[in-house]
């Protein structure tokens, strides 16, 4: 009987430390790959919006309300090549 008792607390502290194995697992996948991903993705988005935004401006002639001062000075140099 002992034994018995012995082997489910043995089981269910393995079962325990896959569950924590699995949780490091998904922390380090966010940490480590989702979070870089967001962060090189809206940086593209970014930067596609203010050239885009750019080159409606330079093919409208009209200012772009849009676009921030910043975004726009970035745009400039990738365009225009300043």
């Amino acid at each position: 009987m002992n034994r018995k008792m012995d082997a489910l607390a043995y089981e269910e502290q393995l079962a325990m430390s896959f569950k924590q194995v699995f949780f490091f697992m998904g922390c380090a996948v966010s940490w480590f790959v989702a979070l870089p991903l967001f962060l090189v993705g809206g940086g593209i988005a970014l930067f596609i919006y203010a050239v885009f935004s750019e080159i409606g401006e330079l093919l409208s002639g009209a200012a772009s309300k849009s676009a921030q001062p910043d975004a726009r000075e970035m745009a400039q140099r990738v365009c225009i090549g300043h």
